[in-house]
This record gives C-alpha cells, structure tokens and sequence, in this order.
C-alpha cells in the first residue's frame, strides 16, 4: 500500500519532445497516416495536452521508459455504481468519510503521483492511498465538502477508469512472494556455512564443524519444506490426474537430493560432503522462475477492472419519488429505469421522453448512433449517446434479455491454460525422470564397489547436475521480457499460454466498428465548410451547436476551429426527426436531412440550406485506425489470411474490405452475434485470432483460438479476452505474433545448450569429478550462462526494432 501525501511538489518540468516518428506522451512508433504526427494515438494527444495545461509533467520524469499508450478518454462514462457508495460511506456519521474503489490503467509510479496530486486540489480532500500492485485507491474526505464525482470524472480524462472495489489478492499472489523471499533468506545464510567448509573448515574443529552441518541440515530442511511445497503439491495433484508435467521432476529432484544429503550427513557427520547450498540455490531458483512466469500476466489482469459479467451491471430505477442504484439482474418487466449518458440499457425497453440518441454498436455494429421518438423499442445493449437522460419502461424481466446469454458465457480465450514452455516440459517430464532416476541408479551401482559413501556421492552429484534448474528459470525469464516488452507497446496479455498459442495462428479475425475503426465519424469533405463566407459559417454553426445529433455535433467541432461565432439570442427550433431551422435576416436557414433542408439535393445526407437552397451537403465515415491498410497488407503478405465479419450492413462491410485490400469473399455482414459464432467456428483449425470490441463477440471470442479486444472503456469483454489493446494502431497484433515466433526460437536455443551441458555433466559425475564444490560451482554456472544466452537473444537489437515495428 502507498502513501502519497508525503510526496513534494515539484516544479513542473517541460513535457518531453521526441524524435520525429515517436510518441512524445509514450515514446511508441507513431503510425502512418496518424492525424497528429506527435502522437501514436488521440488518447495519448489528449492526455499529454492535460498533464501540460495543469501543469503536471514532472509526470514524465517519475514514469521514465514505463510510459504506456494511454487509453481513449471516455466523454460520457456512468458514473452510476459511484453516488450510492458516496451515500453510504457519508451515512455513517463521521466527519472524515471513507471510500476504497479499483482502477483501471495504473501502471507506474507517476499514476500514483497523479492521482495524489489531482486528489490534493479538490476541495474537502483528506487523504488519497494508492494501491498500485492491486489497482485500488482509499479516499478520505470531509463529509459533504468533496465533489468525488467531478474529481473521478477529471481523472478518468486522463484515460483511467474507476469502478466499485472488487479486486482482491489472490492466495496465490501473496503466498509464493512469501515462499520466494523466505527461501532467499535462509538460502542465503545455508551459503555462508557451505563457503566456511569449502575455505577450510575440517571436521577436527569438531564443535564449529557439527553447529554449522546441524545449521545446515535445519535450514535446508525449512526450505524444502517451505519452498518446495508448491512443487509437491502440483506433483501430487498431476499423479492422481495421471499427468507427468514440469513440477515432477522439480519435485523428484528436491527430494532425492535432500535425501541423498540426509544420507551423506547420517552416515558421515559431515556436512561438507552435502549438496545443501545447490539444493537450496535449485528451489529457490525454481520460485524466482514460477514467480516471473505469473508476474507480467497478473499485472496485465489487474490493468484492468474486475469484471463481474452481468452483475456489474448497474441500472437506476425509478421507485415512487426515490432513485435506487440496483444490479442489472434486478430489474423486472415494467420497471421504470433512468438512463444517464454514457449508460446501457441492459433490456428492451420503450422510451418515455419525447427523443433520445442511443448506440447499438455494442450489439449490431451500427456505428451512427441513431434518434429514438416517444414509444419506441430501446434495444438491450444499446448506450445512451446523447447529452442528457432519458427514461425507459423494461418490456421483460433481465433474465429475459439477450444480453443475458454472451454475458455469462465462459470463454474458451481466457480459460487459464498451462503455458506453452510448461506443456513441453509436460512431454519431456516422463523421459526425465526416468532417465535421471536410471542415471542415478546406474552411477550407484558402478561406484558401490568403492564403497557406499562414494556411490552416493555419485548419485546425489547426477541429481544435481542434471536438475532442470537453468531452464525453470530462462524460459520463465524470456517469457517475461518478451510479454513487458509487448506491454510497451501497447499488447497486454492476460492468458499465460497466449505467446505459445499465438505461433500457431494463420487466420485473423476482425470485427469492423470499433476494431479496425474507432467508433467516431469524421467528415467526408471537411472543405466544404472552408468554401462558406464567415457570415454563413456563423448561422451554420449556431444551428449546428444546438443539436445533440452526431452529424451536427460533428460539424459543430469543424466550424469552431474555424472560429465560428455564437449567436445566444438566435432563436433556433428543432423539428423532430429532421433537423434544425431558424428564421434570419429574412432568410428560412435549415440544417437536417437534405430532403427536408434542401429537397432538391442528393437524397440521404446532412444539408445547410437557405430558403430551399443548398448550400453545403455532408457526408460522414467512420475513422479508419490509422494504420489499418499498412498493417493487414504486412499481415496477409506473411501468409496471414485476414477477415472481416461485422453486423453491419452488408454494403459498408465490403466497402471498407475494399479499401484496406481484404478480399470480397471474406468480408460478411449483417451477422448477429451466434452468426458471428458460427463463423468462426467453420474457419477455426485451431488457428484463429479474434479481434473484437462489442458483446455481439463474446460467442465469437469462445470459438476462437486466442480473441483480444481494443476496447477496454466497455464493459464485459476485456475481462473475458486473452489479451487487450491500447492505443489507436494495430501494429501491435503483428509485434506480438512476430515475437512469439522468435520466443520459440529462443526457447530452443535454451533446450539445446541445456541438453549438452547435461551431457558433459553426466559424464563428469560418471567419471567421480563431481563434488559439491564443484556442483556448487558448476549449477550456478550453468544457469548463467543461459540466462545470459536468453537476454542476449532477445535483446537484439535489430531483431526487437524490426519486430517492433512489423517489418
């Protein structure tokens, strides 16, 4: 737990700039074509342009290289989970309140800074504990003096997402840290007494000699007590599945040599003649390897908030005079529900105010948010995308809505396999042991003539030299590098075996809006609006700044940049489902549909029109991810072969499969999500990727070999995907699928060196040249030496750069 009070204020430093080509917020390649040549994406942009304006950049010298893309700020996000736990925590009849909650993209040290530092300006602001390994903030305020609300919306602007308090540590994630340092300390202290029988301590010096064997035998006895019971455990559990896997053959090794050295101690008294200081190296290596197999993965997982499926899903309704916060699940047929912007409708409902603009894009794929009138069908998964609330009467109970189904299913993508590198030591576990216990046996019984002390000592000296130690810790360790290197650029893996399923890929999937698009319109011909007089720019814009519909709040953004003026007194009416209009200077000005506005323009367009007359039409599409052609043209040019499946109209599917080059016949819409399913189910030879953002996917992802979501500001599927994205380009999916195919050559350099210095160590053990000095000497060595190989491997440099950018 951190406590940021303490931390100083410094005077802000100048926000860093870049060299051509690179990210200033996150130091990441920008893509091609990328509307701001400074920044790889809007969220990064946005959130640079935050951290300057207030006067927080010594952001960038707490974060240093740890920089991530920064997540899309969401303009209209709910906030409706938070108002009762602010209700609750202010009823308890304290003068300070206290409230904890998760969020969603803490990553480093300079988050934590942030966050204190935001949270020190509010008004009635106490204390601010940040929890960064777990992702939970505790607030402490005076009651009724704090706008939490305001301070929660003016964080996430900078592209964190908060959430009720649902992460906990998992049993695991505190115990082996635990066993790992507590195996470290004694490991430690058993080195010292070995490097005093190794510089000279003799038996002669008989009371010095048998405290340090006795110390010896105690402390090794607690570390293979303490740091091998996870190893015996997952051995003991895969004998009884009749499954040889990794932790065997860790579990044998430990055993046998702790019982050879128990042996050697019993029948000589000398501790000089165990292995105590290897076996004690060997476990605790074995937990540094476990550990860094799971760390990258977990911090990836608790990135994000917890999902709960459906349950957390929170809804308003309306009882009486009072507004009561329930789960989704709650709700029942004729409940009268309020919806906020930025909320989810969680079931089909009818609409009770007069208009409102609801998404479906969640569900159908439909990127233009769409006008509703009085009575209309609200279908369940549709977000309120307006600027004010509208209330819905539920048609059917929650558990009658088609939400329910792709909510609570379990998907295939995240279900926590073993990892690859483990699931080929599951295959080599039988021959190991086996083969190591026919060793052993077999350098017994040809030293046994010499005696019973010199055989064991063989036979303790091939367990040792041959224990799986520098591989239990290289490959975990090349895991981990190449997993924090993805994390860099934008590539967050939550599924441990994800790197390994990824080198069997040959089909990629992706839905249309909001993956290979990002969700946003932009206008078609934007200088059109520079072709108008500034008198007309000032009407139009006055006509356009006045409706909630997305095509005028669009145009809105255009005309003010182009410093269009507001008029306060013009007295524009709306006509529903039409557009604007307002009578001025003698002059009937409309903005709306072209056939209202203008009926003889070009038919289903947006229209400024004076007196009948067109003068301006406008047309919208979707914003393409910046790099989209580039990197599905590099994908499919390494034998990838790429899909587009949407439930968009079937028009605007091929249309946008034309442009970014993927062939006709692989681009299908107008899919509904078990469509969708079934799709990618005739296409899967487990060999399918799936990118997807809406829960129209979840059926989809379940199909799939590996399914991955850029969008983590939606609720439900980041949490069910085997990996996310972050930031606005897609050269991550290519990074991460080269990187895993040069993982594997990594791996198997580290297999074939380990195999031959297991060959020449047999023979040394055979031959009586191993003692556990050089044991000592040697296990260590060995490791080393294949860790240098693995850092050495994926640290090359002109292999990481052309990876990194998909070449």
């Amino acid at each position: 737990m951190t406590d940021l009070n303490a931390t100083q204020t410094a005077s802000p430093s100048p926000a860093p700039r870049m060299a051509p080509g690179k990210c200033v917020h996150c130091k990441s390649p920008v893509p091609e074509g990328a509307a701001n040549p400074e920044f790889c994406c809007h969220g990064c942009e946005a959130v640079h342009g935050l951290l300057t304006a207030q006067g927080l950049t010594r952001y960038y010298d707490l974060a240093g290289t740890q920089v991530s893309p920064a997540a899309t700020p969401g303009a209209s996000r709910s906030l409706t989970w938070l108002s009762p736990l602010v209700e609750r925590a202010e009823g308890q009849g304290q003068n300070v309140c206290s409230l904890s909650v998760d969020v969603q993209g803490i990553h480093c040290a300079a988050c934590v800074w942030l966050m204190n530092e935001t949270f020190k300006r509010e008004q009635g602001a106490v204390e601010i504990t940040v929890n960064p390994a777990l992702g939970k903030v505790r607030l402490l305020w005076k009651k009724g003096e704090a706008d939490l609300a305001g301070w929660v919306r003016r964080v996430e602007a900078f592209g964190y997402q908060f959430g009720p308090a649902r992460k906990k540590a998992t049993r695991r994630s505190i115990d082996l840290p635990l066993r790992l340092g507590l195996s470290a300390a004694l490991t430690l202290n058993v080195m010292l007494f070995s490097l005093s029988f190794y510089f000279g301590l003799a038996s002669a010096e008989n009371e010095a000699f048998t405290l340090f064997t006795w110390l010896s035998v105690a402390l090794t006895t607690a570390v293979v007590l303490i740091g091998g019971w996870p190893f015996f455990v997952a051995a003991w559990r895969g004998l009884k599945s009749r499954v040889l896997h990794l932790d065997l053959p860790i579990a044998v090794g430990i055993v046998l040599v702790y019982s050879a050295c128990m042996v050697q101690v019993g029948a000589s008294g000398r501790g000089d003649l165990a292995y105590f200081d290897t076996l004690n190296t060997f476990i605790t290596l074995m937990l540094l390897g476990r550990f860094l197999q799971e760390r990258v993965v977990e911090k990836n997982r608790r990135y994000l908030l917890e999902d709960d499926g459906a349950d957390s899903i929170v809804a308003r309704r309306v009882e009486g005079e009072r507004l009561v916060s329930i789960a989704a699940p709650l709700i029942k047929a004729e409940d009268l529900l309020l919806v906020a912007p930025g909320d989810l409708v969680p079931v089909d409902a009818t609409l009770v105010e007069p208009k409102a603009a609801v998404s479906t894009d969640w569900i159908t794929g439909e990127p233009t948010p769409r006008e509703l009138s009085s009575g209309a069908d609200v279908e369940a998964g549709s977000f309120n995308a307006g600027t004010t609330a509208f209330h819905v009467v539920a048609k059917t109970d929650f558990e009658r809505s088609q939400l329910v189904s792709m909510l609570r299913a379990a998907p295939r993508a995240t279900t926590p396999d073993e990892p690859g590198h483990q699931k080929l030591w599951n295959v080599l576990a039988k021959g190991w042991v086996i083969g190591v216990l026919t060793l052993a046996a077999a350098g017994f019984l040809l030293w046994l003539p010499k005696g019973f002390l010199p055989a064991m000592n063989v036979a303790a000296a091939l367990l040792v030299v041959t224990c799986p130690c520098a591989i239990g810790l290289s490959i975990p360790l090349a895991y981990e590098l190449t997993l924090t290197r993805l994390r860099r650029l934008g590539f967050f893996a939550r599924s441990p075996d994800l790197l390994d399923r990824l080198t069997r890929v040959k089909k990629l999937v992706f839905d249309k809006t909001g993956t290979l698009t990002l969700g946003r319109l932009e206008l078609t011909r934007p200088e059109e609006l520079l072709a108008l007089d500034p008198a007309t720019r000032d009407v139009a814009y006055n006509l356009a700044v006045r409706s909630s519909h997305p095509v005028s709040s669009l145009v809105a953004r255009e005309l003010a940049k182009q410093g269009a003026r507001y008029d306060a007194s013009a007295q524009v009416t709306e006509v529903q489902g039409k557009g604007m209009e307002w009578k001025s200077g003698g002059a009937l000005w409309r903005l709306g549909r072209s056939e209202w506005a203008a009926p003889l323009a070009a038919p289903r367009r947006t229209a400024l029109a004076k007196d009948g007359l067109e003068l301006a039409s406008f047309l919208t599409a979707e914003v393409l991810r910046p790099d989209a052609k580039k990197e599905l043209s590099r994908l499919m040019s390494h034998g990838y072969e790429v899909w587009l499946l949407s439930g968009d109209s079937n028009d605007r599917v091929r249309a946008l499969a034309e442009k970014l080059s993927i062939p006709t016949e692989r681009a299908i819409g107008q899919l509904r999500p078990e469509d969708k399913a079934r799709q990618v189910e005739l296409l899967d030879r487990q060999d399918t990727l799936y990118l997807g953002d809406g829960v129209n996917d979840a059926l989809a992802f379940e199909r799939s070999l590996a399914a991955g979501t850029p969008a983590i500001d939606r609720p439900v599927m980041p949490g069910r995907s085997a990996f996310f994205l972050v930031g606005e380009g897609l050269s991550q999916i290519k990074a991460a699928l080269a990187r895993s195919e040069h993982l594997r050559v990594v791996v198997r350099r580290v297999l074939t060196v380990s195999l031959a210095y297991n060959v020449f160590a047999v023979a040394s053990c055979l031959l009586g040249h191993m003692t556990p000095l050089t044991a000592a000497i040697s296990m260590p060595l060995s490791t080393l030496t294949l860790l240098g190989i693995t850092v050495a491997s994926l640290k090359d440099s002109k292999n990481s750069s052309n990876v990194a950018e998909g070449r």
